[in-house]
């Protein structure tokens, strides 16, 4: 097992991802509950100093991939590097990754072996920390009281004002940062107006205001008309911290959830993305469509080539598909050569008057026609067109209302169209249909059969 020695005196926060029960007794620490590792990066980021993380218990699923175990570690380190990291598993750890962690200990966990694994000797009594909550600052007090050189532990405050409107607080950059497709930006420029009183306050690209940088990134420059580079500067260091912590998250988020051979996105992304895409077209009576399929006799060209010619194969099976579709879809890496595509839809058609069946089979079809007329060096010269792939598409909500019975039904019918002789796409009924007229969850009729 790796070690990570502390540099700090006094530690004393525990918190854990998945299911992990202490034994009660004597000397049990209290556990902070996290709901994801990205909820514990973000509680590690903006712990104050007094009271700053320990360790991350994990608790992972049976079904978890072991790398992806050691990709949240790495997380974990990158953003802390004395923040200790111990699986809790009733299964062994597989010699090859142990050393990626500090400790194993079997469910449930006993106080006495935990402490002793970290070393330190925690207040079972004391209270759990309390919420970033500051007295309301005066009208000209800054978040934090921030200063040029930035005040990391500075805490801002979360309240509301004498209207009872909320007041935006660090826990907000935080929710944002975890949960905000745009980031921490928008938010961070609102709360600086919030606390200052400025009515206008923006991020200049091209370097027209006072600079925002931190830890060798640049992001821009702070604009604030009619304000002088001395009231602007201690706000543009503390912008460019969060701004700095948000890029990194957002690396962190790409380890978790991108496959790193290729760059699509993995399994794991699949089954969040595609139960918040089905939601979201069940609510706006959309169609979405999803497409199974892998390329044929993968290994034979593994075994010809080597692998190193089948993982460029891959990669630029990815950016050829990448470059059809349109930025609301994903594309998926779920095994070796298996690929699934999400066509969420969600934006308008493509072409004026072209409806969601269409448009998706037509882009299938030529995705499978241009990676048949790939050329691949790897392949030798004269070896045009000895690419094919074969598979299915299923859509919501005639063949299935759930991430699981589409990605279902869909790899049956890339089986099917393995059967017809490869290089084949089957579509499903349901790819040929208007939206219902009823609430959207018309069942499938079973006498209908798959067309090619």
């Amino acid at each position: 097992m790796s070690t990570a020695p502390s540099t700090r005196s006094t530690r004393s926060r525990i918190l854990a991802v998945g299911p992990v029960h202490v034994l009660p007794g004597e000397g049990a620490p209290a556990i902070e509950q996290m709901d994801s590792i990205f909820e514990a990066l973000g509680t590690i980021a903006v712990c104050p100093a007094s009271r700053p993380v320990e360790a991350v218990l994990l608790a992972p699923e049976e079904s978890e991939d072991p790398g992806e175990l050691v990709h949240s570690a790495e997380a974990l380190r990158r953003l802390d590097a004395t923040v200790q990291v111990v699986i809790v598993s009733a299964q062994p750890i597989s010699p090859s990754i142990a050393n990626a962690f500090d400790g194993h200990l079997a469910p449930p966990v006993d106080a006495p072996p935990l402490l002793d694994l970290l070393g330190v000797r925690i207040d079972a009594k004391q209270p759990p920390p309390p919420p970033l909550v500051e007295a309301p600052p005066t009208k000209d007090a800054s978040i934090g009281s921030p200063t040029s050189t930035g005040d990391l532990d500075a805490v801002v405050p979360v309240q509301s004002n004498e209207e009872g409107m909320h007041q935006l607080g660090d826990t907000d950059l935080v929710e944002a940062m975890l949960h905000d497709a745009r980031g921490v930006r928008p938010l961070a420029l609102r709360l600086i107006m919030q606390q200052t009183g400025w009515t206008e306050c923006l991020i200049d690209i091209e370097g027209k205001g006072e600079p925002i940088q931190f830890g060798g990134g640049e992001y821009g420059s702070l604009v604030v008309p009619g304000r002088s580079p001395d009231e602007i500067r201690p706000w543009a260091s503390w912008i460019a911290r969060w701004l700095a912590l948000d890029e990194a998250q957002r690396e962190l988020r790409d380890m978790a959830f991108r496959d790193e051979l290729t760059a699509a996105w993995n399994r794991r992304y699949l089954a969040s993305f595609l139960e918040d895409a089905i939601e979201e077209a069940r609510q706006l009576r959309r169609q979405l469509t999803v497409m199974v399929f892998d390329i044929d006799d993968f290994k034979s060209y593994n075994d010809r080539f080597g692998h190193a010619a089948g993982d460029i194969i891959l990669r630029n099976t990815v950016q050829l598909l990448s470059s059809v579709i349109r930025d609301g879809d994903r594309v998926c890496r779920t095994g070796g050569d298996e690929f699934a595509v999400v066509f969420a839809d969600m934006q308008a058609p493509r072409q004026p008057g072209s409806a969601h069946p269409d448009s998706v089979e037509t882009i299938a079809r030529r995705f499978q026609e241009q990676v048949c007329n790939m050329r691949f060096p790897e392949l030798g010269l004269d070896a045009p067109g000895t690419l094919s792939i074969s598979g299915g598409l299923a859509s919501f909500p005639w063949d299935g209302h759930d991430g699981n019975t589409l990605l279902r039904r869909a790899d049956e019918r890339a089986i099917e169209s393995k059967r017809r002789g490869k290089n084949c796409m089957t579509i499903g009924p349901g790819a040929r249909q208007d939206w219902p007229e009823d609430d959207g969850t018309a069942e499938e009729d079973p006498s209908r059969q798959d067309a090619d």
